[in-house]
Formats: structure tokens, sequence, C-alpha cells
């Protein structure tokens, strides 16, 4: 029972300061405030978006109370039915529309996510709603002299432009910071935000240009000043472009407040004219930069997905060579168990055999023992598993090539080759194999050469390079091998006869590039892998589409 009396004491407590800390910021922004830039609007809606729905009723009295102690004494001027149409809280009409698009129109998608669409329909809906409520407040005034003839187009406008101006800038701000905060400590995450490529363009080159624009343009001349605040928003479009909304959101506030704070705030045709093509400019800007922080989205997540896949399928092609080496040594146990058993046969059967007939019973089951030795042999070289690569690639192509007639040599140069991962092992020597075989499939090659380097990056990455050169007589390179020894390198070696094109999709799965060039009497193979860390994958997103303004 303590327990929930506390709880609600609390819950009290909360809703009280959530009252006093809104009107104080309200009386803070009050008279800042005027009619072609309503900070108080950018005030109200900002909190909606970001304030929880059972903290709505506190903002309505944080606000209800400052709005009516500042309009009592304006009473005598505007007439009863004003001031009630005025100090009915704005923040209250409101409500509904952000609700609608915070509930049922998806503003915000996801926690870090904000549909920009939503956004800025919201805004200009919000914006027309305060203006019209201004309106009927003027067209109720009760002096009669104030007719609605009097009440002109441009101070409606003006009025819809400010507020729509106001709005933009002030939540910027609230929502980068909604979005840019991922739950770990806010000294984390100053630290990355003060780190951010975003903090340094900001302040070293677009604040200083705002800055010295601004000054330039409060001493020049009328034709010129429109022109210059017109300017303003070049380094804003350029952190569009770089960075995406999120280069607005940083300096677009800052370059709305220089135009504001040049711009007169009296209801004449120029000022509304700046205010709108400043409500332009702010739109565009956040439509351009919402699209490319879509467009940057999307293809980082196409990135993700298809180092996803290249992890997945090494994964598989490692597997696959594991199994492979498991049925080698398989294949090689049974072709021991194989030989105790038939030279036991044999001892047994011998005297009741002729001594022809005993011999071919032992050259066959040496044959046998021997084929399911080349057999282990093709799947997984013994040399690989007892010496590692550098023995498969001497001994075991070596061997082959040595029985078909082809002088063969392997340089190993580098460092960092035996930290390389299993995997980049594996493929190495597949790769080896198959371009062996593809040389020599229908090329007489003389000599073939095998140069396999490794080394490191600045950055960590590792890297192996494999060139596989076969050279030969050029009058007779091109020309076919005697007999069928295409089919006994592959067999002697175990390729799959991948041939060129296969070779390089496997090289792709390393990040890497193969490169072929054939000269008279010379064919060489050159292939570059990377042994590239795993990269982390999105564990839930929403599914993106062309249509859709989400910014992250």
């Amino acid at each position: 029972m303590e327990k929930g009396v506390r709880l609600r004491g609390r819950a009290w407590l909360m809703q009280v300061v959530v009252t006093v800390g809104y009107a104080l910021a309200y009386l803070a922004v009050r008279p800042l405030s005027d009619g072609h830039w309503a900070l108080t609007s950018g005030l109200r809606l900002a909190c909606l978006l970001l304030v929880p729905y059972r903290y709505w009723f506190a903002l309505a009295v944080g606000e209800a109370v400052p709005l009516l102690y500042s309009l009592l004494p304006c009473l005598n001027q505007f007439g009863n039915a004003t001031i009630a149409i005025w100090s009915f809280p704005p923040l209250v009409t409101a409500m509904p529309l952000v609700w609608l698009s915070r509930r049922y129109f998806g503003l915000f998608p996801a926690p870090r996510t904000i549909d920009m669409k939503v956004l800025l329909t919201c805004v200009l809906t919000v914006s027309l709603v305060w203006t019209g409520v201004t309106y009927v407040g003027l067209y109720l005034e009760a002096e009669p002299q104030r007719t609605v003839d009097q009440i002109s187009p441009v101070m409606i406008a003006g009025l819809l432009v400010g507020n729509y101006v106001a709005i933009l800038t002030v939540t910027t701000w609230p929502l980068l910071l909604k979005i840019g905060y991922n739950g770990s400590s806010w000294k984390r995450a100053a630290v990355n935000a003060i780190r951010s490529p975003l903090t340094s363009d900001a302040i070293f080159i677009a604040l200083p240009l705002l800055a010295i624009i601004s000054i330039i343009s409060a001493y020049v001349p009328a034709p010129l000043d429109s022109m210059l605040e017109m300017s303003l928003f070049l380094p804003i479009a350029w952190l569009a472009v770089k960075y995406g909304w999120r280069g607005v959101a940083a300096c677009g506030p800052i370059a709305v407040a220089c135009v504001c704070v040049l711009t007169r705030p009296v209801p004449d045709v120029a000022v509304i004219q700046a205010q709108a093509f400043l409500a332009f400019a702010v739109t565009c800007l956040f439509i351009m930069g919402a699209r490319i922080a879509s467009q940057l989205h999307v293809a980082e997540r196409e990135r993700e997905a298809v180092s996803k896949t290249l992890r997945v399928a090494q994964q598989c092609v490692h597997q696959a060579d594991l199994r492979l080496r498991s049925t080698s040594q398989s294949l090689e146990v049974v072709g021991g168990s194989m030989s105790v058993v038939q030279g036991r046969i044999v001892d047994r059967v011998k005297m009741f055999l002729p001594d022809a007939d005993r011999q071919t019973l032992l050259r066959q089951a040496a044959m046998t023992q021997n084929h399911l030795y080349r057999m282990a042999e093709n799947l997984h070289p013994s040399a690989w598993r007892d010496r590692g690569l550098p023995a498969a690639l001497r001994e075991t192509i070596g061997r082959a090539l040595d029985e078909m007639g082809v002088v063969y040599t392997c340089d190993i140069q580098g460092r960092g080759l035996s930290q390389l991962a299993v995997a980049v092992h594996q493929s190495v020597y597949r790769l080896a194999v198959e371009g062996v075989t593809s040389i020599s499939a229908k090329r007489r090659c003389q000599q073939i050469r095998l140069v396999l380097r490794g080394g490191q990056r600045v950055n960590g990455h590792r890297w192996v390079m494999l060139r596989i050169t076969g050279s030969g007589d050029p009058l007779t390179f091109r020309a076919p091998m005697a007999g069928n020894g295409r089919t006994s390198i592959a067999s002697l070696l175990g390729a799959m006869g991948l041939g060129v094109e296969g070779m390089k999709d496997h090289v792709a799965l390393y990040s890497g590039t193969m490169h072929v060039k054939e000269a008279d009497g010379a064919f060489v193979i050159t292939m570059l892998m990377h042994d590239l860390p795993h990269m982390s994958v999105l564990g839930h997103a929403q599914q993106s589409r062309a249509a859709r303004l989400w910014v992250h």
C-alpha cells in the first residue's frame, strides 16, 4: 500500500515539474518571439513531438497560466471575445493533429526514425490552425475602426510563414538529439558528436560563412542585402548534400535566426517575400536532405546485405572444404583397413592359390589402396593437413606437374601468411589448383611458376596475392597438350574445373580482384584477396521504399 502511494506521489511530482519547467521555458522564449518568427510555436510543437502523452495535460497547464497572465492587461484593447480565444492554449488545439501524426500516420516508424513527409505535413497543418485562431481573434476585436478588410492578407501570410519557419527551426535540434542518442551514456554520446565530421564542418566552415554573410548584409544597401540573405542557405545546402538532413538540422536554425534578425518585424510585402523564401528554402533543404539521407541509408543497407551474403558464402565454402578434409581422412582410414584385411586374406588363402593368382591378388590390392590414397589426396592433400599451405603448394601441386613433365617453381614471399583466416588458406589452395588446371588445360606449358605474397595494410586488414604464370614455346604454346592432359591434371589435383569466370566469382567472395593476361608464350593469372573482419549487420530495420522519406 505504501508503495502505491509513493508511486502516485512521484507521478504527481513529475507532473508538477513538467508544468513548471514548460512555463519557465515559455516565459523565457516569449520575449524573443514575434509575428515573423514565432519561437513559442516551435517550443509548443517540439514538446508535443517529444514529450510522452501522459505529460500533455501538464504542458497545457504550464502554457495556460503564463498565457492568460500576459493577455489580461490587453483586455480593454482587444475585448473579451478576442482574449477568450487567444487565452485558450494553442498547444491544446495542436494536440489532436500531433496525436494523429504520431499514432496513425507513422511520424516515428521506429525508435530512431522520422518520416519527414509526415513531419512537414504536421508542421504545415498546425501552422494553419494557429494562424486561423489568430485571425478569428482579430476578426472579433472590440475596436470598431478595425474591420475585416483592414486585416491585410500580408499580415495573415506573415503569421503563417512565421509559425511555419519557427516550428521547423526550433524542432530540428531536439529531433536530431532524439535520433542521435542510441541509449549509451550522455558523456559518450557527446564525445561521439564532437568527433563527428559533421560537427567539424559545421563549426569551422558553415558557421564562419554564416557569420561573415550576416555581418556584410547588415551594412550593404537594400538591393544587395536580400541577395546576401538568400546566400545564407548555400552553406546549409552544402551540408545537406554531404550529410543529408542532419546537415540541415545542424546549421539550419542558425541560418534562419540570421535572416529573422536581419529582417524587420513589420507586415510589409518585402518582409513577407523574404519570409516566404525562407520557408521555401528550409522546406526544400529538409526534403532534399531527407531524400539524400534515405538514399544513403538504402545504400548502407545494400552494402550490409552484400557483406552478409558474402560472409554466408565464405562460411559455406569453408564448411564444404572441412567436409572434403573429413572425407579424405576417412578414405585414408578405409584404405589402410582394406590393406590390412586384404593382406590377411592373402595369407590365409595363399596355400590354395598358384603363384600367378597370388601375385595378381596382391597387385590388385595395391592398386586399390593406391587409388584410395589418390582420391584422398585429391580431396584434401595430407601435406596441407600436416605441414600447412606452403607444403601443399610446393609438394602436392609440384608432384602432379612433375608427373605431367612440367617444370614447377613455387615462391612464397611476404609476412603474415600464417595469420590469415583458415578460410582464406583454403581458398588460396583451391584457386591455385584451379589456376594451374586452367592454364594447362589447352596450352602446352613447359614451365609454371606460382608466386604467393602476403601483407598488411595500415588499417590492419591483411591481403594475399596469388600469381600463376604458365610459359612455353611461343610456336606451340597455344596448341592442346598431347593426350588427355587436362583430365589428368584435374584428376591429380582434384580440381573442379571452375574456369576463369568461376575463379573470378570465388575471388570476389573475399573482396578481391582477378586479372588475366595472355602474351606470346605466356599466360598469367593474378588474384588479390583480402582477409577483412566481419562487419556488423543491422538487426531490425524497416523496409526502405523509394517513396518514403524516412531519416535515421
